[in-house]
């Protein structure tokens, strides 16, 4: 493939990786989805680094972050997204290199977060913390950290899961994909 083939096939691949992304992310709309569509865009994004590079997916991750900004009315979608799933995918493949596996698990939880904490004070700035914690009530002020607690949890079975999917497409959808490009 010449270099202007390669990136026409670049750009057209990143475009439809940023389309289904952005896509994925209006499925936030549906109310118990908010917090699992991103990370599925996330996941998409991340095919690009198997299949180009990180800089073509952190582009992706870029674009899909504006058109979410723009399109999305789902304030805790989008800041998820921007402020974690989008990018965490494609910079796993960096932390993984890290060859201690507690450092490596110690900086993967604090970089989640880090970026919830971040997420979290911009959406007590968008939308009250009491409508964020609707229907917890009934744990008063630890609320907040019983939330904190299970995003915690859920993000070390995210990530394991994550491991799985990357593996399996790896494994039996890349080959695919580049037997149809050649």
């Amino acid at each position: 493939m010449g270099k202007t083939n390669k990136l026409a096939f670049n750009v057209a691949f990143c475009g439809i990786v940023t389309a289904l992304a952005t896509v994925f992310l209006f499925l936030s709309i549906i109310p118990s989805f908010a917090y699992v569509v991103p990370a599925f865009a996330g996941m998409v994004i991340w095919t690009v680094t198997r299949h180009m590079s990180a800089k073509w997916a952190y582009m992706c991750y870029a674009a899909a972050s504006l058109l979410a900004l723009m399109l999305i009315p789902e304030p805790e979608a989008n800041l998820f997204f921007i402020f974690f799933f989008g990018y965490y995918p494609t910079l796993c493949n960096v932390l993984e290199k890290i060859k201690n596996q507690v450092l490596q698990f110690i900086v993967k939880l604090a970089i989640f977060n880090a970026a919830v904490v971040i997420a979290y004070q911009l959406l007590v700035f968008l939308i009250s913390a009491e409508e964020m914690l609707e229907g917890m009530e009934f744990l008063g002020e630890l609320a907040v950290y019983v939330f904190w607690a299970a995003g915690n949890v859920a993000f070390i079975i995210y990530d394991l899961c994550m491991k799985t999917i990357k593996q399996a497409y790896i494994k039996v959808i890349q080959p695919k994909i580049s037997a149809k490009l050649k």
